[in-house]
Formats: structure tokens, sequence, C-alpha cells
């Protein structure tokens, strides 16, 4: 088993902060960083390494990490007249403080009452949920047709995976999948129902995954040339 942990540090470039994630791998066998898919720094740390060496070696690289960092794009803030695709459709964001309904959609607008400030997080929450209710309903189609059952879907903001499997039936996806084209959304619904039969990545495993997904290859390429994309995406400025 990959046994992880992961504590918070800062370092400097120019007497600037860098927020740093220390990850302590069992499988790690050299101290190495990157930089995650939500645009934080990571050091990885053997089981062995000290923090004081891992901080050592992440300092003598700060040029490299502040360089990558500030070659990310830009959070892409939920706001007022903003366009993106969603579950297929593409939609544009409409404020109407005014109104007392919440957050609702009609047509292909996302209507969004309440303070201008909060209109961020309020679409984000409304994201979440409806993406949720799409994984649930296509997971259990999926799991239909190769005569097994998801018992629950989560929804959460995942930054080393885009969808996971229990023995229970219980899956896991990121959020972020809605913003990908519905293709792409629909393998990892199929790829991860596809664990309720063979819990591993065997040929038997991928037959099942191209029965329910013949498009998977091209999906698979989709989502490694769109990650920074689709985590570019924010309820808020902060950093995830």
């Amino acid at each position: 088993m990959n046994n992880i942990r992961r504590e918070e540090a800062v370092i400097y470039n120019q007497g600037s902060e860098i927020p740093l994630v220390i990850e302590r791998n069992s499988r790690a066998k050299r101290i190495r960083l990157k930089i995650n898919r939500s645009g934080r720094a990571v050091l990885i740390l053997p089981v062995r390494a000290s923090r004081r060496a891992g901080l050592l070696f992440a300092g003598s690289k700060s040029d490299w990490i502040a360089d990558q960092l500030r070659r990310l794009p830009q959070k892409n803030v939920f706001h007022d007249g903003m366009s993106f695709s969603f579950l297929g459709r593409s939609v544009v964001i409409h404020h109407s403080p005014a109104a007392r309904r919440g957050v609702w959609l009609a047509g292909d607008v996302i209507w969004v009452s309440g303070q201008a400030e909060h209109l961020p997080r309020r679409v984000l929450d409304f994201l979440k949920k409806e993406f949720a209710a799409y994984a649930l309903k296509k997971a259990r189609e999926e799991a239909a047709r190769i005569q097994t059952n998801v018992q629950k879907v989560t929804v959460r903001d995942t930054v080393s995976r885009w969808g996971s499997c229990s023995k229970s039936g219980h899956l896991n996806f990121s959020w972020r999948l809605g913003l990908a084209p519905l293709f792409v959304t629909d393998y990892v619904i199929a790829h991860e129902v596809s664990h309720l039969v063979q819990m591993n990545h065997s040929a038997a495993f991928w037959q099942i995954v191209g029965e329910l997904c013949p498009e998977y290859r091209k999906a698979e390429q989709w989502l490694k040339k769109n990650t920074t994309y689709l985590y570019s995406f924010a309820g808020s400025e902060k950093k995830n």
C-alpha cells in the first residue's frame, strides 16, 4: 500500500513566500518537486528523508518553482457574463441580484441571485450538485449494462485522480469533469464503473471499458492535454 502524509510549509524566493505542500510518500525513492494539478508546489519526500533536507532542496530550486508557477494560466473565477461548457452544452452566467431563487439553470443560462461577492462560490456549489446528479444517473446506466450496481456517487475537488471506486460500489469523481466534453466525462464514469467488475487495470478491465466507451483512448488523450485547463476554473482566487 502506498502511504502518503501531507503537511504545509513555506519557502522564499527573492523575498516572496511560496506555499509548499510536503508529501511524504512510501514509494518515493528520492526527493523531488512538482506542480500539482491545482497549481501548488509539492515537495515529495521518501520515508527516510528529513524535512530539513527536503526544505533545503526546495529552497535551492525556488527559482524553478517560481518560474513554473508564473507559467500557470490565470484562474477562471466564475463571474457574471462568463461562458463555458458544462455537461456538453454551452452556458453563460447571469447575475440577478434581486431574485430570490438561489442558482438555477434556464435554457443555457445559469442565473445567480444574491450579492455579487457570493456569485463564484454559489456557481461552484451549483455545478457540483448538477454534476453529481448526472454522474449518479450515468454511472447506474453503465453499471446496468455490465450487470453490476452503483451504491453511491460522491463529487469532490480531487488533485491526484479524476475518479475512484471502492469494492462497496461507492464511486468518487472530480466535479471538474463536468467542464470537459461529454465523451470525456462519460469515459471516466465508465472507467470507474468497470472497476466494479475488475478492481485492476488488466486486459479484462480494459475490455469492459472498451465495451462501455469505445472512444476511451481519445478521451484519455484529451484529459492529458487539458488538465491545466480544467484546473483553471475556480470559485475564488485562492489556490486549491
